[in-house]
C-alpha cells in the first residue's frame, strides 16, 4: 500500500513517541534475549515488512532456523519458520499464542475488533466456533456437497464454453456457493453488488492488517487526532472502511429477514442462526459477523487455490494426464464425479493436497499474538508480541518436501497408490492456520477445491499457449496466479453435453 504523506509536525510528534518507546525497550532487563533476526537499522530494525515476502522469508528461515525476530520501526515481530516450532508454539502452547494482535487501524478505526478472524474475546471466539460448526463442522459440512458440486460443474462448463474468462468463472462459482450456503441467495455473476462489496472488504483487509503499514498502529495516540488534522488521512480511511464493512454484514442479513417474514427464505446458515438466536439469544450482531465471516474467511482463498490448480495443470501436463486416467478408471465418462467419490480417488485427493502445499494461499498466516511470556529454546517471546507463521518456508523445507519447488502429488501417496497416513505435519494443510485460530471452514474449502478440480479434469484438457508465462500475485493476502491465458477443449465428444445434463440443463 502506498505510504501516507505526513507533515513535519506529525512526524516530529511520532518520532518523539517512538524514541520514548525505544528507550523504555532498551532499559528493560529481560529474563532472556529475543530470538535473533534480520534487523538492518540499529534500534529501528526495518522501516516496513518485506513485500513480497516469499523469497526473502525462505532465505531468513534457512539462516535463523526455527524462530526469529524482525523489527518494524522498533516494534518486534516474531516469525515462526518451521513446522517443528509451529507445532510447539502455535499448537501445543495455543493458550499463550492464540491471540490476535490489537491493531488500532483494523480493530478500532475500521471496526473489526469483533470479527471472527480478529476477536480476542475468548467467550465470543467460542461462540463463533460453535455457530460455525452448525454448518461447517466435520459432521455437517457434507450437507453443502450438492451445492458445491453443482456450482463447480457449472464453472467447468463455463470454462469449456468461454475459456478466456476462466478466472471469473471460478470466482463466480465460489461466491455462489458461499452466498447460497450462508444467505440462500442465488449469485449469477461475480459482479453482483453484494459480492463486489464483500470482495472490496477482503482486498482492504489485506492492507489494514499488514504489520507496520499504518503509523497509528505504531503510535496509537494518533487515533485521538481530529480527522481534519494534516496527515491524519488514516482516520478518514477508517471511517469509510468501517461503513462499508457494516454494509457487507448487514445488507444480505436484512434480505434474509425480509424473506423470512414473507415466507420465501431458503434453508441457509443465516436462517439457522436466526432460529438459534430465538432459542439461545446469541444476538443479531453475532449472526451478522458469522455470516460475513464464512465468505471473507474462505471464498477468496478457495478461488485462489483453484486458480493455482489451473496453473499447475498447464505447467505439469503429466500430472493432469495421471489424474484423468484415475477418473476414467474409477468414474468413467457417463456421469461426472461427486464429493462422495473422494475416497476412491487417491491421486486426485493428493493433487489437491499438493496444490495447497506447492503454492500456499497464505504464504504468511494471519498474525497471532503472545498472550503471556514464553521461553522457547532459551529465547524470550514477550507478551503482546505479534507472531507471523512463515508458511512459505515450511512448505519449502527440503527435509519434509524434497524437490519442494516441483508439483508432485506422489509425495502424498504410498507405494501402493493409497494416501499416506504419515504425511509431514498435520493432515490439515498448513494453509488453514494453527491452533485455536485454525480456519473453521477448512472442510468446506477443501471440498470446494476438490469438486472444482475433478469437474474440470473429468471434462476438459487444459494446455498452455505458446509464450504464456505463469506469474504470481505476492503479498500478505491470498496468493494466486496473475491472470493468464489457457487453451481448453473437451476431453471427448459429448463431454459438454454430459456436464450440462448433470446440471439438469
Amino acid at each position: 500500500m502506498a505510504s501516507i504523506p505526513t507533515p513535519s509536525a506529525l512526524q516530529g510528534s511520532a518520532l518523539v513517541l517512538l524514541l520514548t518507546l525505544l528507550v523504555r525497550l532498551f532499559l528493560r532487563k529481560p529474563a532472556a534475549p529475543l530470538p535473533p533476526g534480520p534487523n538492518a537499522i540499529p534500534l529501528l530494525g526495518n522501516l516496513a515488512p518485506p513485500d513480497p515476502f516469499r523469497v526473502l522469508g525462505k532465505r531468513w528461515a534457512d539462516e535463523y532456523g526455527d524462530i526469529m525476530t524482525f523489527r518494524v520501526m522498533g516494534v518486534p515481530i516474531l516469525v515462526v519458520n518451521t513446522r517443528k516450532a509451529a507445532a510447539e508454539l502455535l499448537e501445543k502452547r495455543t493458550a499463550s499464542t492464540g491471540g490476535r494482535t490489537h491493531q488500532v487501524m483494523c480493530d478500532e478505526l475500521c471496526g473489526l475488533a469483533s470479527d471472527p478472524l480478529r476477536t480476542n474475546d475468548l467467550s465470543l471466539h467460542r461462540q463463533y466456533r460453535r455457530l460455525f460448526n452448525l454448518v461447517l463442522g466435520p459432521r455437517t459440512a457434507s450437507a453443502a456437497w450438492p451445492l458445491q458440486v453443482r456450482e463447480t460443474r457449472r464453472a467447468a462448463l463455463e470454462i469449456l464454453e468461454s475459456p478466456s474468462q476462466h478466472m471469473e468463472h471460478l470466482r463466480r462459482a465460489i461466491a455462489a456457493i458461499a452466498f447460497e450456503l450462508v444467505y440462500g441467495l442465488k449469485i449469477k455473476s461475480y459482479s453482483d453488488p453484494m459480492v463486489r462489496l464483500a470482495n472490496l472488504g477482503i482486498r482492504r483487509f489485506e492492507t489494514i492488517i499488514k504489520p507496520g503499514s499504518w503509523i497509528v498502529d505504531i503510535i496509537p495516540q494518533l487515533r485521538h487526532l481530529p480527522d481534519w488534522f494534516p496527515g491524519a488521512g488514516f482516520l478518514r480511511i477508517g471511517k469509510e472502511y468501517k461503513a462499508d464493512y457494516f454494509a457487507t454484514r448487514t445488507l444480505p442479513y436484512e434480505q434474509v429477514k425480509r424473506e423470512l417474514a414473507e415466507g420465501t427464505a431458503k434453508p441457509c446458515l443465516a436462517v439457522t442462526l436466526i432460529e438459534e438466536e430465538e432459542k439461545e439469544k446469541c444476538g443479531e450482531d453475532v449472526i451478522k459477523w458469522v455470516g460475513s465471516g464464512v465468505y471473507s474467511g474462505g471464498a477468496d482463498s478457495s478461488a485462489a487455490a483453484l486458480q493455482t490448480f489451473l496453473a499447475a495443470m498447464l505447467l505439469y501436463p503429466s500430472v493432469q494426464a495421471k489424474a484423468q486416467a484415475e477418473l476414467d478408471n474409477i468414474i468413467g465418462r457417463e456421469y461426472p464425479p461427486t464429493l462422495e467419490d473422494r475416497e476412491r480417488l487417491p491421486y486426485c485427493t493428493a493433487l489437491v493436497s499438493e496444490v495447497l502445499r506447492w503454492q500456499p494461499v497464505t504464504p504468511v498466516a494471519l498474525p497471532h499474538c503472545m498472550l503471556k511470556d514464553e521461553i522457547y529454546n532459551g529465547y524470550l517471546l514477550p507478551k503482546g508480541t505479534t507472531i507471523l507463521a512463515n508458511v512459505w518456508a515450511m512448505t519449502r523445507d527440503e527435509r519434509d518436501f524434497p524437490n519442494a519447488d516441483e508439483f508432485q502429488p506422489e509425495r502424498w501417496l504410498a507405494e501402493d497408490g493409497k494416501l499416506k497416513e504419515d504425511v509431514p505435519g498435520r493432515k490439515i494443510s498448513l494453509a488453514f492456520g494453527f491452533g485455536r485460530r485454525i480456519c473453521p471452514g477448512y472442510h468446506l474449502a477443501e471440498a470446494n477445491i476438490f469438486a472444482g478440480a475433478v469437474a474440470i479434469l473429468w471434462s476438459a484438457v487444459l494446455s498452455k499457449p505458446e509464450g504464456v508465462e505463469i506469474e504470481w500475485v505476492e503479498g500478505f493476502g491470498p496468493q494466486r496466479p496473475k491472470d493468464f491465458k489457457l487453451e481448453v477443449r473437451p476431453r471427448w465428444d459429448g463431454a459438454i453435453e454430459a456436464l450440462r445434463a448433470s446440471l439438469g440443463e
